[in-house]
């Protein structure tokens, strides 16, 4: 046979080749593709390529399976001769190996090349269901963004609430509280008449009886007063943040200059009497007071508040103190019962640091008479106290 009527024979013969694919097939790959992408993440291009490569081999396998059994041509084609073409010899079923088995051993050399596990082959063929990528939503155009008010009340509250919490902590933090105060107080000493001036008598103005045994015959016209000073220890206890109680104990200097006669005792026993001889009294008290407070501003640093005031003090000593040109003599006298007294002021205190605050408590004070010694306290028992001192917070 010449070369060209073979390539005619061979071209006739390929020219309606066409290998048709189930679509039972087409499903058990898709399934098997489907099942292997839930494993592992692999293109879907990829598994249809390979899919297409495998159905491609399969066609190209069965025409050329079949031109190997075809029988050896004994005659031209039509178109070279007028005798009719031989049959085909179709070859057995069982020779061609069907293309879905093909198709999955393709499959397994692909995964074993990417390493992806491989489903065994499915008894029930699953539809392949690719997930469509979501849309990305839409953007909004930029907008100004209006305040809330149901969100400014809710802030307001909070604020409200923080507030609240830092003024119970407060509250926490001062109720029973003890503190330790070191005092010192100043009083006038001006006598409700006027201020004195330093006037001496001249002896014999008068007649006065000679003084029948030693002391102090007679007193005269004080002609100086002393600052009368207190100084102390006083304890505080808030048992809540507005009342607190007080108490301590006080020691207080009285003094005063006058001109007074007094009997001197010689050696031999007889009384020598100096008249208007200047004389120094000092009275030394002390006294247990008990306060009560009551905090107007009791917040951070501040604490401005309103006492009252009770005490009574005892006169532990009483000097008298006679300037002599021979040597100054010295008398003790005793006095008997308390003086007492009440009083009622404001204070402020200034914490500058958590333990430790200075105050300043001004007070208007009443002397009851209580048969005393005399003293600016018998001749103006009306007085005012300027007490300041340094408190120190013992806790809890």
């Amino acid at each position: 046979m010449k070369e060209n009527e073979f390539d005619i024979y061979v071209r006739n013969l390929m020219a309606g080749a066409e290998e048709s694919v189930s679509p039972d097939v087409w499903k058990g790959v898709e399934a098997g593709l489907d099942r292997a992408a839930r494993k592992r993440t692999v293109p879907v291009w990829l598994w249809r390529g390979v899919a297409a490569a495998a159905v491609a081999a399969a066609a190209a396998a069965r025409p050329a399976q079949n031109l190997s059994n075809q029988p050896t041509i004994q005659q031209p084609v039509a178109q070279a001769t007028d005798a009719p073409l031989p049959a085909v010899t179709q070859p057995e079923e069982d020779d061609v190996t069907p293309i879905q088995k093909q198709a999955v051993r393709l499959q397994g050399r692909v995964a074993q090349v990417l390493e992806v596990p491989v489903a065994p082959e499915a008894s029930e063929e699953l539809p392949v269901t690719v997930d469509a990528p979501e849309e990305p939503a839409a953007r909004r155009p930029d907008t100004a963004i209006k305040p809330d008010a149901n969100a400014q009340d809710a802030f307001a509250s909070d604020d409200e609430a923080l507030r609240q919490l830092a003024f119970e902590e407060h509250r926490t933090h001062r109720k029973g509280e003890m503190s330790m105060s070191v005092l010192g107080t100043l009083q006038s000493n001006t006598r409700p008449d006027g201020p004195v001036n330093k006037v001496r008598r001249t002896s014999g103005s008068f007649f006065v009886p000679a003084p029948t045994k030693p002391g102090i015959s007679r007193e005269g016209t004080e002609f100086s007063f002393g600052l009368p000073v207190s100084a102390g220890i006083g304890l505080r206890y808030d048992f809540n943040p507005r009342w607190g109680i007080g108490t301590g104990v006080v020691y207080t200097n009285l003094s005063r200059s006058f001109l007074g006669d007094y009997g001197k005792e010689l050696e031999d026993g007889s009384i020598a009497t100096l008249y208007d001889t200047d004389i120094t009294n000092q009275q030394h008290y002390i006294g247990i007071p008990v306060n009560v407070f009551f905090n107007i501003v009791n917040t951070g640093n501040w604490n401005f508040h309103v006492r009252l005031d009770g005490m009574g003090e005892k006169l532990v000593d009483n000097h008298f103190l006679i300037h002599d040109s021979a040597g100054d003599l010295h008398l003790h006298q005793k006095a008997e019962g308390l003086q007492f007294s009440a009083g009622v002021g404001v204070g402020l205190e200034f914490k500058f640091s958590p333990n430790v605050g200075i105050y300043f408590d001004p007070t208007l004070r009443y002397y009851f008479n209580g048969n005393q010694p005399r003293s600016i306290r018998t001749i103006q028992p009306l007085r005012m106290d300027f007490e300041a001192g340094l408190r120190f917070s013992l806790g809890r």
